[in-house]
């Protein structure tokens, strides 16, 4: 029934056990996993003049348009231990890092629809501690913008 699930994973227990359940999918359905994690660019910094009552004012401000060596280590950390969750398992596996996105959700639904993802499965909440009613903001948004089903892992 599925031959692609994707899992973005963060690092967090939420994704961890989101890609422990791909595992089983994938074994039960022969599916492949893409385990992707993004690292997210944020769309402005504040900046301070520092003279008394000024407030701090949201002004664009040049970002580095690569990882830095440690961004990229701790992105490949997340990815390789999805990734060896699924080796260990028998399940083909394929990791993929997505750089300096402004926006999590729209990447992740943005690589499911290029890539031909059947399936997504995600943690209820991420690392971010954004709490909200029932889901994170992350996982709300893909839920109610992905082309394909998404499994919500709690």
């Amino acid at each position: 029934m599925f031959t692609k699930i994707l899992v973005p994973v963060d690092g967090s227990k939420y994704s961890r056990d989101a890609a422990q359940y791909a595992v089983g999918i994938a074994k039960l359905s022969g599916a492949k996993v893409i385990a992707l994690h993004v690292v997210h660019l944020p769309t402005y910094a504040f900046a301070y003049s520092g003279a008394e009552g000024v407030s701090p004012v949201a002004i664009p401000t040049p970002l580095p348009l690569t990882l830095t060596d440690d961004e990229k280590k701790a992105a490949r950390r997340i990815v390789d231990d999805a990734k060896e969750l699924c080796e260990k398992a028998g399940v083909e596996v394929e990791t993929k890092i997505i750089e300096r996105h402004p926006s999590v959700p729209d990447a992740i639904i943005q690589f499911a629809e290029e890539n031909g993802v059947d399936l997504i499965i995600m943690g209820t909440k991420g690392r971010t501690g954004i709490k909200r009613f029932l889901l994170g903001s992350v996982t709300e948004s893909v839920v109610h913008h992905a082309h394909c089903p998404v499994l919500v892992v709690r």
